[in-house]
């Protein structure tokens, strides 16, 4: 199954590799192997075949800096990057991985899956990267953290709203919040507007992208962190998905 997945992967990663791909297929191989293996205990993913691992897992972290990223990121990879709500270290780990000179947090609130980052850290011998436990709206508020990072990750977190107020607090000034998206996003991004300028956020840049073979058509989301983040946000636990930002910006 190895044999059969690691020319595939190859393909899907040449594009980032940068004179490192037998580094990057050794441990993206072994990424994807561990997720197999963890994925039933701590409810990870749904996936299980290895290649659509590598296309909606790999792929679709990667995609999105080849494809419109307002900076670019392969040339000049961010100092430091949080990735909120990170779960299965999606994308986190995966940055973790291509930028082993970036310092990566991952911010995550449920057990089972704190202990898999824990795992994944050792086994792929990620000296970049630290795990953060608990809640954004608790974190965001400590001065380590706030408005600290140059790039900010959410994935399968929430609706864009909801996301913003969790992650803005966390973004340095002219910082990038990221965000992957389905292939209709103009409703969500619209409804996101006000939430943009209660928290900092500039406008959101839409960029389609395909992650690899056979995946369909999505959209990262990019904002630049214009004005900082008023003290009062995010809301308490539970409140900003309770009640998102709406109005009129």
């Amino acid at each position: 199954m190895i044999e059969q997945l690691q020319p595939f992967l190859a393909d899907i990663i040449e594009p980032y590799a940068q004179g490192r791909e037998d580094q990057l297929l050794e441990s993206f191989t072994k990424f994807i192997e561990l997720l197999r293996l963890k994925t039933r205990e701590a409810n990870l993913t749904g996936l299980r075949d290895p290649n659509e691992i590598a296309v909606h897992v790999i792929g679709d972290a990667l995609a999105p800096l080849n494809s419109g990223a307002p900076i670019d990121f392969l040339a000049e990879p961010p100092d430091e990057l949080l990735d909120v709500g990170s779960g299965a270290g999606i994308p986190g780990l995966v940055y973790a991985i291509l930028w082993p000179g970036t310092d990566i947090v991952l911010l995550e609130s449920q057990r089972k899956r704190i202990d898999f980052l824990y795992e994944a850290v050792e086994d792929l011998g990620l000296e970049n990267v630290q795990i953060l436990e608990g809640r954004a709206e608790s974190h965001a508020h400590e001065l380590q953290w706030r408005e600290r990072f140059d790039i900010v990750t959410s994935r399968a977190l929430a609706p864009l709203p909801i996301s913003l107020e969790l992650c803005l607090p966390f973004l340095a000034l002219d910082g990038y919040f990221l965000t992957f998206k389905g292939a209709n996003v103009t409703a969500e991004v619209k409804e996101a507007d006000f939430a943009l300028g209660k928290l900092g956020g500039g406008s959101i840049d839409a960029q389609g992208y395909t992650a690899g073979p056979g995946a369909p058509r999505r959209h990262a989301l990019w904002s630049r962190k214009t004005g900082l983040t008023p003290d009062r946000y995010p809301r308490k636990e539970g409140i900003p998905a309770k009640r998102h930002l709406r109005g009129s910006r």
